[in-house]
Parts: C-alpha cells; sequence; structure tokens
C-alpha cells in the first residue's frame, strides 16, 4: 500500500517470453542470449540421477568423489543438457509442436553444485517441413504452410564463461498462420460410433424388481 497516494500498488502483466518465436521470425545465422540463468543445487543433480536409476557413484556420492581430482560430485550430463535447452526454451520452444533430434551432443567442462548455467542459441537451418522425409508419419497432420522445422546449435557456459554443454536440436515451430488440420487417422475412422446407450434409471430397475415380486414399490417420501 503506498503512503502517499492510498492507492495499491498493481505492477505492470509482463510476458515470460516474446513474441517473435514464430517460424518465420527466425533467420539463419542468428545468435540469441537468453535472459535467465539457473544455479545448479544437489537436489536437481542428485534427485534426478537417482529417478532415472544412473548408477554412476560419481554423481551422488560426495565421500568417493572427495578423492577425485575434481573434489566433488559432478552433476549428471543429461541433467546439464536439459538445463540448457530448458533455458534456451522462452526464445526457441513455445511454438514447438514436436522434437525432432538431438544431434552433436558434447559435454566440455564439468558441472558442480553451486555453478550456474546461462544459454545461447545460434539458428543454423530453416526448411520447410515433410513427414515422410523426416519419417514421422504421426505428424503428418502438420501441413507446410503451417510449420517448418529450425535446427539450432544450443550451447551452455557456466558463471565464469566456460562451456559446459553444446548440441544441437531440431524442432518443428508453428508458423504464424497455422492451423490444426485432421489427421489421417481421424479422416479414416468414417462417422462416429454411437454412443452407448445409459444405464437403466434407478426407477426402471425398482419397477421391474417389484413386478418379479408380484407387486409395486412405493416410493419413499
Amino acid at each position: 500500500m503506498a503512503a502517499d497516494s492510498g492507492k495499491q500498488f498493481a505492477p505492470e502483466p509482463q510476458s515470460l517470453t516474446g513474441r517473435d518465436n514464430y517460424y518465420e521470425d527466425f533467420t539463419v545465422g542468428d545468435v540469441y542470449e537468453h535472459a535467465r540463468g539457473k544455479t545448479v543445487g544437489e537436489i536437481d543433480n542428485v534427485l534426478i540421477t537417482n529417478l532415472v536409476m544412473n548408477t554412476a557413484q560419481a554423481h551422488f556420492n560426495e565421500h568417493l568423489m572427495e578423492s577425485n581430482p575434481v573434489g566433488h560430485r559432478i552433476t549428471f550430463g543429461g541433467v546439464t543438457a536439459s538445463l540448457v535447452i530448458g533455458l534456451a526454451m522462452e526464445d526457441t520452444g513455445e511454438q514447438g509442436l514436436a522434437e525432432l533430434a538431438l544431434d552433436k551432443i558434447r559435454f566440455r567442462t564439468p558441472v558442480l553444485h553451486g555453478d550456474t548455467l546461462y544459454a545461447f542459441s545460434e539458428v543454423m537451418e530453416k526448411r520447410d517441413f515433410d513427414a515422410a522425409t523426416a519419417g514421422r508419419p504421426d505428424l503428418a497432420l502438420y501441413k507446410s504452410a503451417d510449420a517448418g522445422e529450425v535446427r539450432f546449435r544450443h550451447w551452455g557456459v557456466n558463471q565464469r564463461g566456460e562451456v559446459v554443454f553444446e548440441g544441437e536440436r531440431r524442432v518443428l515451430l508453428r508458423r504464424r498462420a497455422f492451423r490444426l488440420h485432421a489427421g489421417p487417422r481421424a479422416a479414416g475412422r468414417g462417422a462416429p460410433a454411437a454412443p452407448p446407450k445409459p444405464p437403466a434409471r434407478r426407477a426402471e430397475r425398482a419397477r421391474a424388481a417389484a413386478a418379479e415380486k408380484g407387486g409395486t414399490r412405493r416410493r419413499r417420501r
């Protein structure tokens, strides 16, 4: 509450992501420095490492790693990759329809608990999407006029500027004119099946039971 005006403070709503993240908005050669950073905590590494049953003790046994030249537990690479790509999603994935591929994954520097990661992306390639060529018949409902494929190179750095991760990602993005078409499965189904008949009403069952017993059943008041 503002003391001088007596009016309640109401912050302006802010968009978490930009509006220029459709297929048409990307240009080959563009490089993005994504806004957010993420400090890697113990729970980020140890919990996910154990949830996915990664048995490499370097990720969760601090006593063991004290005798290692690194001196501390090392964050599981799958966590590092997920965090860097996740940080890039605000600009490269908000209009995503499908993730198509990850390639050329490299882990350059160990990530330790307490390190802070930042992400960068470069637009490497853009092309029309063809489900058959991509080997994705399940995506045939997306037409080239409505979506396109973009290949990004992502990399992440720590608070010291050291590259910790890099890799390429292909994603299917909406165009601004996107509209969802009926897929081949829906087109081949024909008329929808009639809905099942509702079960007999409780009163009808009661009347039938009463008739079998030779009398009528009175309704409770």
